[in-house]
């Protein structure tokens, strides 16, 4: 890798822990599995930043002993009228929280909305007591990999 790639070309790195075999870099979210073994782990770093990112959403702001500012507010929004300016707390609550506990972590995109009618649904369900939040993440040392992340926070 040269230190002043040509016009054109973008610089990368990798993380040199992403090509070890037998070192895991943690546990992945949900524990169990579906084929009943516990505790899958994660081999790349792409991987453990979902479980990290997982984690620090579904983790309310206060549950954590020693950390009371660690997580999101997302469960205490459930009950708020569903505007377009609760929705943009919730992304901005994100933000926030990535920005400070996780800064190895870059959003590549963000959207928080109604989620749609399901095909087949109940006559006069009413769809819009939910926010299905969409989150794309990468690392901020690896532009090749990106996951999303779909959250939809509703009534059931």
């Amino acid at each position: 890798r040269s230190p002043n790639p040509g016009p054109g070309r973008e610089e990368f790195k990798i993380e040199p822990m992403d090509f070890e075999r037998d070192v895991s870099l943690g546990l992945s979210l949900p524990f169990r599995n579906s084929n009943g073994s516990l505790f899958d782990l994660n081999y790349l770093s792409i991987d453990q930043a979902v479980t990290n990112v997982k984690n620090l959403i579904l983790t309310i702001k206060g549950e954590r002993v020693m950390h009371p500012n660690f997580g999101t507010n997302i469960r205490r929004f459930l009950f708020e009228p569903n505007y377009q300016t609760l929705r943009d707390d919730v992304k901005n609550d994100i933000l926030e929280a990535l920005a400070f506990w996780l800064p190895y972590i870059k959003v590549v995109n963000i959207t928080a909305e109604l989620p749609e009618t399901p095909a087949g649904s109940r006559p006069f369900e009413d769809v819009s007591h939910g926010i299905k939040v969409e989150l794309t993440i990468g690392l901020i040392n690896n532009t090749i990999d990106e996951k999303t992340i779909v959250l939809e926070i509703g009534k059931d």
